[in-house]
């Protein structure tokens, strides 16, 4: 009897024992194909990233072929790219103006993304066309850029160059002068300001996916304000071309519109950016 029960013990010592065995193995098999998955996952995520850094390649050279050097609304296009995909892997290879280096620059970034570790691979996926990178790299300078320029608070703006009598006096005007300097102002804000505008459009709608939709309505809200803005002082230095100074009612509503938009749009940008701490 007691040797049964020895052998009875000995057989079930023995199937728990296998089936530890077993259950280590299983939990080891396990262990190890999860690891696979993740190296696997790891591997297509620095993929994604060389493959938006080919594509970088592949735009500069389309830029450059024919003249061998990029115009200046291409490379504002390939600066924003460029600084979001840098901005991604954290990289201090930022583009500040064509320094005339831009290949050296694509070759400093591929060799930086190639030598990410698997986490730093992931965490610069994840981040890749965050609100916070496209806007610094691709919106915000050229907001403030346009925004300056729209300022009818400032002296220095367009209309407020224009020389005119404080009351008005219509025998005073040099109207040939005026007539030249607003000529010169109208030409000054439908050339830059403008182009930045449609470039800011375009990124904007490039990148809507990394806004949520408060965020992209109030930065889209903030371009059409400032857009009526300048518009509208393109108006008021259309009067004055005409020899029309002298109705000082129409300037004085249209300078209180022009500014009521470009302090509209002032706010939207000012509260985006506090939002996220940005600093411009």
């Amino acid at each position: 009897m007691k040797k049964l029960r020895r052998i009875g013990l000995g057989l079930v010592a023995s199937l728990l024992s296998i089936s530890l065995v077993a259950c280590g193995s299983t939990k080891e098999e396990q262990k190890q194909e999860s690891a696979k998955q993740e190296q696997k996952q790891m591997g297509k995520e620095q993929k994604k990233l060389e493959q938006k850094l080919s594509k970088l390649e592949s735009e500069y050279e389309e830029y450059t072929k024919e003249k061998g050097y990029m115009e200046s609304d291409d490379y504002l296009v390939f600066e924003a790219d460029f600084n979001i995909l840098a901005k991604s892997i954290e990289s201090k290879n930022i583009l500040q103006g064509d320094d005339g280096e831009l290949d050296k620059h694509l070759k400093d970034l591929k060799t930086e993304i190639d030598h990410l570790s698997n986490n730093q691979a992931i965490k610069a996926q994840k981040r890749y066309g965050s609100a916070v990178d496209v806007y610094e790299a691709a919106i915000g300078t050229h907001m403030h850029i346009v925004l300056t320029k729209a300022d009818i608070t400032q002296h220095f703006n367009a209309v407020n160059t224009i020389e005119l009598d404080k009351d008005f006096n219509a025998d005073s005007y040099d109207y040939e002068k005026i007539d030249a300097d607003a000529t010169q102002a109208i030409k000054s804000i439908q050339g830059m300001p403008m182009k930045r505008i449609k470039f800011i459009k375009e990124e904007l709608e490039k990148y809507k996916a990394s806004f949520s939709t408060e965020e992209y309505n109030r930065l889209n809200s903030a371009v059409t304000s400032v857009t009526s803005s300048l518009n509208k002082q393109v108006e008021m230095l259309e009067v004055l071309q005409k020899e029309s100074g002298k109705d000082k009612s129409t300037l004085e509503e249209n300078t209180k519109a022009a500014e009521t938009q470009f302090l509209d749009a002032k706010e939207k940008v000012s509260t985006f950016e506090s939002k996220y701490d940005i600093q411009m």
